[in-house]
C-alpha cells in the first residue's frame, strides 16, 4: 500500500482536538478528506510532500466542527426562502405581522396558502397570540398559517380553519387544544394535535422546495463553524430528498436525519429503511411526548401559574411503551421530544420497558429534557442520551419565567446537574425555534444562564466552556453513534475542521460571541472562507 502524503497541513495556532488523551497539538495533516496525523510540527511536517498545502492559523484557533444535535434545518431553510419571517427582530408587533402578511398577500395568488413563523406571544407588546380576527386584515382570500416560535402553536386565519373544518362544535382531540372566546367560538390559535386538521389540507413543501431550503440552511450553518446537523423529524419524502443529495454527493456538511413515525397531520407512516453513509445517517424515528415551555404546552406534575391544568400529553403511557417498543425491536434509535417533568417520566418509562424485553447497544434519546429530576437523571445515566438546549436560557427565559411553577424552577435546563450526573450529552439550538443558532451563542449562554436582557435564571447551573465546547463538537457524535467517524481532531477521522478568530477555551465568556468563524472544513475541503 502506499505511503499517503498530506495534501494539506495546518500549523502555527492554538489545536483543540477534543482526545481526551491529547487535548491539543502543534499541526494537523489531511489527505483523502481524513485526519492523516495529528502532533507536533515536525512530526506532521514529515508526511507532506511537493505539493502539499498549508494553512497558516496565525494565532487562531483550530477545533472539530460544531455539530447542532437537533435543528430542524430545512424548516430553518424555509424561513431563508419561502416563509414569511414573524420573528421579533423583523415584526416587532401583531400589528407588524398583519401588514407583512398584507404585503405578502399582495404577490401571492388568490386561494394559495400563506405561511409565516417565529412569533413568541409573551415577548409580542400585546402579551398575546394573534387571532384569526388580527390574520383576517391580512387576507380573507388566502389562508394564512402563522407558527409561533415552539412550533407547537398555530394562529390561523378564518379561511383556514374553514378548510381545516374548524368551527364551535369541533370538540379538542386528544393531546391538544383549541382557543375559543367567550362565545366559544375558535380564535384561530391552535395548540398540538388541534393543529392535525390544518396540516391535513395544507400542501406540504415540493421536493423542490424542500431540497432548496436544505441547501440553503446549510449554507447559513457553515458560516457558523457548523459541519454537522441532526435534522429531528421529517416525512418519507423528505427523507429521500436527503437520500438524493447524499446520493449525489450535493449534500455540504453531514446530516443525520430523524424519520417522523406521525406526519404533521396526525398520520401514522411506516418505519424508515436504514442508511448509513459518511454524509448521511437514517437510523432513528421522532416522537413527541408533549409541548413545549415557550407555548405553556409543556406536560407538567403541577399546574401551570394562573391555570387549571398541567399541559398536555401527546399520547397515554402504554401508547408510549407501544410506539418506542416497535422502534427498538426493529433496531432503530427512538429520539423523543419530552420538555415537562410528566413527559420525562413517561419517555423513561417506556424506554426502559423497552430495554428490559430486549437489550440493544443503541441509546435511544430524549431531546430537550427541560424539567428532570434528579431520579431522572440517575435513570438516564449510560442508557439513555439527552440533547438539551442551553441557548433557550438567553432566547427564552423571559418567556421560562412566566409559564414555569415556582416548584420546578430549579430543574430548568440543569446542564450542570446533567453532566455531574454522567449523563449522555449533546448540545443543540433547535433552530428555527431560536432566531440566533450560533453555537458561540449557546455556550455563552451556558456559561452566563442569563436572559436576553441579563436576568440571571439558576446560576448554579452555569457550565464553563471546557465542558460544554466538547459536547457541542464531539457530543454530536457520540449520540448519534457517530464518534468513530467524527467530532474529534484524530487520525482516521474525517476533516471536518471549524478555524476561530481566537480561543473559546481563553476568552472572557462576556466576548464569546466577538469570536468570528474564519474557515469551515468539510472532508478536507474549504466550504467557508471570511
Amino acid at each position: 500500500m502506499p505511503t499517503l502524503h498530506a495534501e494539506t497541513i495546518i500549523f502555527n495556532g492554538t489545536i483543540r482536538t477534543m482526545d481526551a488523551v491529547h487535548a491539543t497539538a502543534e499541526a494537523v495533516a489531511i489527505a483523502n478528506g481524513r485526519i492523516l496525523a495529528v502532533g507536533t510540527l515536525e512530526d506532521v511536517e514529515a508526511t507532506a510532500h511537493a505539493n502539499t498545502k498549508r494553512i497558516d492559523l496565525a494565532g487562531r484557533t483550530l477545533i472539530p466542527g460544531f455539530n447542532d444535535a437537533h435543528v430542524h434545518l430545512w424548516k430553518v431553510g424555509m424561513l431563508l426562502t419561502v416563509m414569511l419571517d414573524a420573528r421579533l427582530a423583523e415584526t416587532p408587533t401583531i400589528a407588524a405581522i398583519v401588514t407583512a402578511f398584507k404585503a405578502r398577500a399582495a404577490q401571492t395568488p388568490a386561494g394559495q396558502w400563506i405561511t409565516g413563523r417565529g412569533y413568541n406571544n409573551v415577548t409580542l407588546p400585546e402579551s398575546r397570540h394573534p387571532t384569526r380576527h388580527d390574520l383576517d386584515q391580512a387576507s380573507t382570500t388566502h389562508p394564512i398559517v402563522l407558527i409561533h416560535t415552539s412550533a407547537h402553536t398555530y394562529a390561523c386565519n378564518s379561511l383556514a380553519l374553514q378548510l381545516a373544518g374548524i368551527t364551535r362544535d369541533t370538540p379538542d382531540p386528544e393531546g391538544g387544544h383549541i382557543e375559543r372566546d367567550e362565545h366559544g367560538e375558535p380564535t384561530g390559535v391552535l395548540h398540538e394535535t388541534a393543529m392535525n386538521p390544518v396540516n391535513k389540507v395544507q400542501p406540504p413543501p415540493t421536493d423542490a422546495e424542500f431540497e432548496a431550503a436544505v441547501l440553503a440552511a446549510a449554507k447559513s450553518y457553515l458560516k457558523m463553524g457548523v459541519t454537522s446537523i441532526t435534522d429531528p423529524g421529517v416525512s418519507p419524502a423528505q427523507l429521500d430528498v436527503y437520500r438524493k443529495l447524499a446520493n449525489e454527493r450535493q449534500m455540504p456538511f453531514r446530516a443525520n436525519v430523524m424519520a417522523r413515525r406521525y406526519l404533521d397531520d396526525g398520520t401514522k407512516v411506516s418505519l424508515p429503511e436504514r442508511y448509513e453513509g459518511n454524509w448521511l445517517r437514517i437510523d432513528t424515528v421522532k416522537l413527541f411526548a408533549d409541548g413545549g415551555l415557550s407555548a405553556g404546552n409543556a406536560a407538567l406534575t403541577v399546574n401551570y401559574p394562573g391555570r387549571s391544568d398541567p399541559g398536555l400529553l401527546r399520547h397515554t403511557d402504554e401508547q408510549m411503551k407501544t410506539l418506542i417498543w416497535d422502534i427498538h425491536r426493529s433496531g432503530l434509535r427512538a429520539a423523543v421530544h419530552a420538555v415537562g417533568d410528566a413527559a420525562i417520566e413517561q419517555v423513561i418509562d417506556a424506554m426502559e420497558f423497552a430495554s428490559k424485553r430486549l437489550v440493544s447497544r443503541m441509546k435511544h434519546r430524549i431531546e430537550h429534557f427541560g424539567l428532570p429530576s434528579t431520579d431522572h437523571m440517575r435513570r438516564c445515566r449510560g442508557r439513555i442520551s439527552v440533547v438539551p438546549q442551553p441557548i433557550f436560557i438567553h432566547a427564552l427565559g423571559s418567556t421560562f419565567l412566566k409559564y414555569v411553577p415556582d416548584s420546578l424552577m430549579s430543574r430548568l435546563y440543569p446542564l450542570r446537574s446533567m453532566i455531574d450526573a454522567g449523563l449522555t450529552i449533546a448540545l443543540s439550538s433547535d433552530a428555527p425555534v431560536v432566531p440566533d443558532p450560533n453555537p458561540l451563542l449557546a455556550l455563552q449562554s451556558a456559561a452566563l444562564r442569563q436572559t436576553a436582557d441579563g436576568t440571571p435564571l439558576l446560576p448554579q447551573q452555569a457550565v464553563p466552556i471546557t465542558l460544554s465546547l466538547p459536547l457541542y463538537t464531539l457530543g454530536g457524535a457520540v449520540v448519534a453513534g457517530e464518534d468513530h467517524l467524527k467530532g474529534s481532531i484524530i487520525p482516521g477521522k474525517v476533516a471536518d475542521l471549524t478555524v476561530l478568530s481566537g480561543d473559546p477555551l481563553r476568552a472572557p465568556v462576556e466576548r464569546l460571541t466577538d469570536i468570528k468563524v474564519e474557515i469551515t472544513m468539510v472532508d478536507g475541503h474549504v466550504m467557508y472562507s471570511a
